[in-house]
């Protein structure tokens, strides 16, 4: 009887207790429960690619979906190129291009360094569920840091945290600061002829979410095939500045996001990342060769892009133990991994540029590997390991 009671008494307990777990996370568990067929999706990857040797094997065996672009300066003919002429999605790689218009604005003038931008601001173009732990950790590394100050941060300090943590929401602030007229300036000046220049996140997310759109899926993908790319540019920032300005809009959409998020798969959310600005390595890696070796319009501009990109130098643990130089814009969201960066090497002296691009990942293998920031350590050793190089190159043959 004793026993029976014991039992009972732990029956009821633990399904109180799951159904306390359960319930207060039921969003997030229905989410995945919707999604459990995508978090199947390439599976037989994950065992592959338990070290950076296997990421590289499903690089070749991916041509579709991955690039690599290796460039030591030094070494013109040391070069690493594969699929290196195919457009891939930038993801928040394209906040480079933020960063270089800030650099040619405060060259010019028409910007100060020192002017401060209220947090307030910068959290009106928070989309609910999208990288919102992004946005958190972003005020709160910058409030440990002290950055803020009443509430307040100065536009040089809020360029080195993009730089970091890719914000999506100080994206989209920086982004409507900027004077349009910088993108085509950036493109011409630098012959970015395949390159599209950034467009604000919360638009682009806004976008793709059939219910917003009031549009199916099917159409919002046609929509985006069928016009001119200036059409969808023109929709995704309209989408952003009816999000950003208070009002009937804003309401309904903070009301339907908070309850739904984007209202599409993860399979979707993924694919539809084909639908964001576009770059290939090969162009990414020319402008970073300009910037190394000052070009990037003039001396002081590029100075100023290097220091916002070297952000490892300080906050990476280890990254002084095999670089003298380093400096990166790393992107990692639902099917992407990116990355740009350059480095010196600690050992060889040589100074490197490189643009990474695996889109349209399989979810299941998106998420382990992700979760170990993968894509990171491998660029890193494209730099500096000789046996990485040399795995790359057998990859290439």
């Amino acid at each position: 009887m004793r026993i029976l009671k014991f039992f009972g008494v732990f029956l009821i307990t633990a399904i109180i207790i799951f159904g306390f777990v359960i319930g207060w996370n039921w969003k997030t568990f229905t989410v995945f429960l919707d999604n459990r067929e995508a978090l199947l999706e390439g599976n037989e990857w994950i065992i592959k690619t338990s070290s950076l040797k296997g990421l590289s094997e499903y690089m070749g065996e991916n041509p579709d979906h991955s690039s690599v672009a290796s460039v030591t300066i030094s070494q013109p003919d040391s070069l690493i190129f594969y699929q290196e002429t195919s457009g891939r999605t930038q993801g928040t790689t394209a906040n480079f291009f933020i960063l270089l218009a800030y650099a040619i604005e405060m060259d010019r003038g028409n910007i100060s360094a020192d002017e401060q931008i209220h947090w307030d601001q910068i959290d009106q173009y928070q989309l609910p569920g999208v990288d919102e732990s992004v946005h958190q950790g972003t005020y709160q590394t910058a409030t440990e840091r002290g950055l803020i100050t009443n509430q307040s941060i100065s536009v040089e300090n809020s360029l080195i945290l993009l730089s970091q943590f890719n914000d999506l929401a100080l994206a989209d602030y920086l982004w409507w600061k900027l004077n349009p007229d910088i993108w085509d300036f950036i493109k011409t000046e630098l012959n970015l002829l395949r390159t599209d220049m950034p467009l604000p996140f919360s638009g682009l997310y806004l976008a793709i979410s059939p219910d917003i759109q009031s549009m199916s899926y099917d159409n919002i993908s046609d929509f985006y095939s069928e016009n001119p790319k200036t059409v969808w540019r023109d929709h995704v920032i309209h989408q952003s500045e009816r999000f950003a300005a208070s009002g009937t809009d804003r309401d309904q959409i903070l009301d339907y996001m908070d309850r739904n998020r984007l209202g599409i798969t993860f399979m979707q959310e993924r694919d539809a990342m084909a639908f964001f600005p576009k770059t290939t390595p090969e162009e990414m890696t020319n402008t970073l060769q300009k910037l190394i070796q000052q070009e990037l319009i003039n001396k002081n501009v590029s100075d100023m892009v290097l220091k916002f990109m070297r952000w490892p130098m300080k906050y990476q643990s280890g990254i002084d133990a095999n670089f003298t130089d380093y400096g990166a814009i790393y992107d990692n969201r639902m099917g992407l991994m990116n990355g740009i960066d350059f480095g010196t090497s600690a050992y060889t002296g040589d100074t490197t540029v490189q643009a990474f691009y695996l889109d349209m990942l399989p979810i299941g293998f998106w998420f382990h590997a992700s979760g170990g920031h993968m894509h990171q350590d491998f660029m890193q050793r494209l730099i500096y390991d000789p046996a990485m190089i040399q795995q790359m190159n057998t990859v290439l043959e």
